[in-house]
């Protein structure tokens, strides 16, 4: 099939090679604004180099950077791709795409996706295409401007660009021209918030680079209202998993190529599960509207697409299932903890798939697919299964995180007060938030009294009037299991900054995640995200922004005392790893 499938695609893009005369005309016109004019002036009075070289520089770039869209491409790929996606994912669910329709016709639209597997650009242009809207132009990176799949994409709307250009003033004014030109155009643009894939299955702290010029194009034009569109992505088997392994694993990351797409074709017979597209709550701005920075724009945004992520089978097993390799679950008793952890996303306001797999089918889909394995009644992970399944698990975290780091306080203190929980909670609840991009309603000041009344109505907690105290529940360890590694790694953090208060910030990061790795080996467990240093660098931000240290170029000064959040953070964690800790810092 996946021969069958590249040959189809390489006729029907050899089929309509011509470049369109609205792309060659909107060329001429970027080369021609002044600005741009202005620019290449500037740049060969300070290079010494010939106008004329500079001016066929740009025409070089534009020729790169340029989408062109061709409507009877797409028509002809459409049922191509369809077959494509359903093969690999029988079950694909789409919510929240009527709306824009509505939206479309009062709004600027920018679709600001998650980012998990290169399956994202064709999903979302599918469901756009299907659902009869007009397709987006979406910014790729250069890196997939390869031979055969760089034609489809342009051809599709994709623009190819830098990954980093802000030092190159020339290609940073044509990329703003041609932003503004798209925008005056009214046409729908697309680009991933996080920037590059997400190697953990977390999301990974917003770029505002590509946002804040976007904004500042939106700005200029102001002829109509902006509508920020998050959409959630998920999969029950996303294709590059074995690969973000490999990275996470120490591997370098593999620079894409004609062969590899050509070695990757083989995914395509794979049978995947599911993929889940939900769109969140757009965020709409009025032309002339005060405007936050950027970078509070992109975690809102993130924010929005975590609070619309639907629950998949896989993500729910994997949050079920131990992390230390040797151990073994009943069936019968995971079939029993799904039920319960669906009763408590429900309560939580987290989507479930609709409609949603019976318990059973989850298992033997996730069997069926190697991602558990089965002894008889048994279900048992081998190392491989129980690295692979952090990333699914991973992306539930946001959801989660609360009720586990609220059963571990009460777990941990020993029948706390309620205001003691709560106080400990909040005083948490940035840091946690900066990490995972917790959805907005939980942040709200009712936040914790809600979320402590429904662990109490479904059984997880117990009030002893004044004290709360954990109840024998099945999933009681299991979500505190979920919360204790995102407590440890940030304490982690304060404790090597408590020894080094003055650290490079790369060697800061490199630190913890190498500890952190060891103390999860080490208690036998599989935690290959820690190996993403991305996911400390918003802690650190925060550590900041409160005043803790300072962070000014490359160089991590710590400015208050850290004792008081050691201390915390002995009393919550296992001194077993603390221990541990202590002495593996002492040998490095």
């Amino acid at each position: 099939m996946a021969r069958v499938y590249l040959a189809k695609l390489k006729r029907i893009v050899s089929g309509d090679v011509l470049e369109s005369s609205a792309r060659r005309r909107l060329i001429h016109l970027l080369l021609a604004d002044e600005r741009v004019q202005a620019q290449i002036h500037r740049q060969a009075e300070q290079t010494g180099m010939p106008l004329l070289s500079v001016e066929s520089e740009a025409l070089k770039q534009l020729n790169t950077l340029c989408a062109d869209f061709s409507p009877s491409v797409v028509e002809r790929l459409y049922p191509l791709f369809s077959l494509l996606l359903h093969h690999l994912y029988p079950r694909i669910e789409l919510r929240g795409l009527n709306t824009l329709h509505d939206i479309g016709r009062t709004h600027q639209l920018v679709y600001l996706p998650t980012h998990r597997s290169h399956i994202d650009y064709l999903l979302i242009s599918w469901a756009l295409y299907r659902e009869r809207l007009p397709l987006p132009q979406v910014a790729a990176g250069d890196n997939l401007n390869l031979p055969l799949l760089g034609p489809i994409l342009r051809r599709g709307g994709a623009f190819f660009m830098r990954r980093r250009f802000l030092d190159d003033p020339l290609y940073t004014q044509l990329f703003r021209r041609y932003l503004s030109q798209l925008l005056e155009g009214d046409k729908p643009l697309e680009f991933f918030i996080e920037g590059g894939r997400s190697r953990t299955g977390r999301l990974l702290p917003a770029r505002r680079g590509l946002l804040g010029m976007t904004l500042d194009a939106w700005q200029e034009q102001c002829s109509k209202p902006l509508a920020l569109i998050p959409i959630s992505i998920n999969y029950d088997l996303c294709l590059e998993n074995s690969q973000y392994l490999r990275e996470l694993g120490g591997q370098p990351k593999k620079q894409e190529s004609l062969a590899g797409l050509i070695g990757a074709a083989t995914n395509l017979l794979r049978r995947c599960g599911g993929a889940y597209l939900n769109l969140g709550e757009p965020l709409l701005l009025e032309p002339g509207q005060q405007l936050p920075p950027a970078e509070q724009i992109g975690q809102r945004m993130l924010q929005r697409s975590n609070a619309a992520t639907i629950a998949t089978p896989l993500a729910r097993l994997a949050c079920l299932l131990p992390g230390q390799i040797e151990a073994a679950v009943q069936r019968a008793d995971l079939v029993r903890r799904l039920s319960l952890l669906n009763q408590l996303l429900r309560e939580l306001g987290v989507a479930l798939p609709h409609p949603d797999p019976c318990a059973e089918e989850i298992i033997a889909d996730a069997i069926r697919r190697h991602q558990i394995s089965a002894m008889g009644e048994r279900l048992i992970l081998t190392d491989r299964q129980a690295a692979g399944l952090c990333f699914y698990r991973n992306g539930l975290s946001h959801a989660l995180i609360l009720p586990g780091m609220m059963l571990l306080l009460v777990a941990r203190l020993g029948s706390p007060s309620k205001s003691t929980v709560t106080r400990l909670l909040r005083a948490l609840l940035p840091y946690l938030n900066a990490e995972l991009h917790l959805p907005e309603h939980y942040l709200q000041d009712s936040a914790l009294a809600s979320l402590r009344n429904r662990l109490l109505q479904l059984g997880l907690l117990v009030d002893d009037t004044t004290h709360l105290r954990l109840a024998e529940h099945p999933l009681a360890l299991t979500l505190i299991r979920l919360a204790e590694p995102v407590l440890l790694r940030q304490y982690l953090l304060i404790m090597v900054l408590e020894q080094q208060p003055s650290i490079e910030e790369s060697q800061l990061l490199e630190l913890v995640s190498r500890l952190a790795g060891h103390i999860h080996l080490w208690y036998g467990y599989q935690a290959p995200d820690y190996a993403d240093k991305r996911q400390l660098a918003p802690m650190l931000k925060q550590l900041d922004r409160d005043g803790l240290l300072s962070l000014l170029q490359g160089v991590v000064e710590v400015t208050r005392e850290l004792k008081p959040l050691v201390r915390t953070g002995q009393k919550l964690l296992p001194p077993v790893l603390l221990q541990e800790a202590a002495r593996w810092l002492q040998r490095h």
